[in-house]
């Protein structure tokens, strides 16, 4: 199942340090009209047969995932090394950053402040992002996609994901 919702803005930012949701979540940029979706797959269905019974279901099968995806319009350097992992350095006089050459386990605490309805916390994703893609030498807009994937907090008690009423 997948939705696609009114976005008001993506924060995020380092997880607490007792692995709970982290407290200092910041924008990174804009995101593209229509790119965000929260989407959790089916989980795998593993059928098991018996004399008695015939088939049924196997005990514990729940693999499912949930990620939220978006792209990042025009994002800047430092939006970059925060999704990308790496850090900006200024050579001669101006910025510049160039992704890890081994890329790095980065995870983050993610809001995603919706217009309407409620607004989701994921204190524990596993982000992947995809460096700058897009038509160069054109008017199009380059973008980063950046998928989070929800992980089990680290902290006992939290949750892995939590939708809020407005």
């Amino acid at each position: 199942m997948a939705w696609t919702f009114g976005v008001k803005k993506i924060l995020s930012g380092d997880k607490a340090v007792d692995g709970g949701m982290g407290t200092v979540l910041t924008e990174h940029d804009e995101h593209l009209k229509g790119t965000v979706v929260l989407e959790t797959t089916d989980e795998t269905i593993n059928w098991v047969e018996t004399e008695e019974k015939g088939k049924r279901l196997a005990l514990s099968q729940n693999d499912a995932e949930t990620t939220l995806t978006f792209e990042i319009a025009n994002p800047s350097l430092a939006t970059m090394a925060f999704y990308l992992g790496g850090t900006v350095e200024e050579v001669g006089g101006k910025d510049t950053y160039s992704p890890p050459a081994v890329k790095d386990i980065i995870e983050k605490s993610v809001t995603l402040e919706t217009k309407v309805g409620y607004d989701i916390d994921i204190p524990n994703g596993k982000v992947m992002a995809t460096p700058l893609g897009g038509t160069v030498g054109t008017d199009g807009v380059m973008t980063m996609k950046v998928v989070i994937t929800v992980q089990a907090p680290e902290k006992a008690g939290v949750e892995g994901i939590t939708f809020r009423e407005k």
